[in-house]
């Protein structure tokens, strides 16, 4: 039986029915033939991607978490196709062109998702968290795809309704139900921040979220690991 000891190394990973790239962390004591809830965390228009799989892979602690953290590129900003953190092919380029910055996200996370389940055994339905403009691709896929989700933690997010219409908000039950919980930090760079994210909240129960709440976390602006790995224990236990 093979089992993983080493707790935090982060592994970098193409998913293999896409293109889309991410770090897979596993806990420690992972073995196969057991199912593991799933973590996935995307980065900030930083795109320090092994970063931020690193601080989740660390206030991971001894939980059974596996931690995944795609390599997105709707992380806002734009000419960013230069950033030596992404490892993506001419090849891979042209399909995000092809098929638009989000569409290539939104595919490639479900097929990350699709792998680390049949590879890994991870849960099917996953917990989600994202930081500042990462907020944009967290809410979409929140709005979305509700039922795909164990529960979500936007942190000091970012929302413009990219990639949304009325349209494409998701009438799935599971919406109703769906732990929502935005962190926010009291050391932010820009007030625009914290409006965002109370549009956000608004959108979400007017579109019938019900389970949305906003907490107030005192420390520096950043992804609030520890902070949203506890929340995401508490809703696994």
């Amino acid at each position: 039986m093979l089992v993983v000891t080493i707790a935090h190394a982060q592994e970098l990973k193409t998913a293999t029915t896409h293109p889309m790239q991410y770090y897979l962390s596993l806990p420690d004591g992972w073995t196969a033939g057991k199912t593991w809830p799933v973590v996935v965390t995307i980065e900030s228009a930083n795109r320090d991607f092994h970063s931020i799989a690193a601080a989740f892979a660390r206030a991971r602690g001894n939980q059974p978490f596996l931690v995944a953290a795609p390599l997105v590129v709707t992380g806002g900003g734009s000419g960013f196709r230069d950033v030596p953190t992404f490892h993506y092919t001419d090849a891979a380029w042209r399909e995000i062109d092809r098929v638009g910055d989000f569409a290539f996200d939104e595919t490639g996370i479900a097929a990350v998702i699709a792998d680390v389940h049949r590879l890994y055994g991870g849960e099917e339905r996953y917990f989600l968290t994202g930081w500042e403009a990462g907020g944009h691709t967290v809410w979409a896929m929140t709005f979305r795809h509700p039922d795909q989700l164990r529960g979500v933690a936007p942190v000091t997010p970012n929302y413009l309704g990219r990639w949304m219409s009325e349209e494409s908000f998701s009438s799935s039950t599971e919406r109703a139900r769906l732990p929502v919980r935005v962190f926010q930090s009291t050391h932010v760079p820009s007030p625009y921040i914290g409006q965002q994210a109370a549009h956000a909240v608004e959108i979400a129960k007017g579109h019938g979220f019900g389970d949305v709440s906003v907490v107030t976390v005192d420390k520096a602006h950043g992804p609030l690991a520890e902070e949203v790995m506890q929340f995401f224990r508490e809703l696994l236990r």
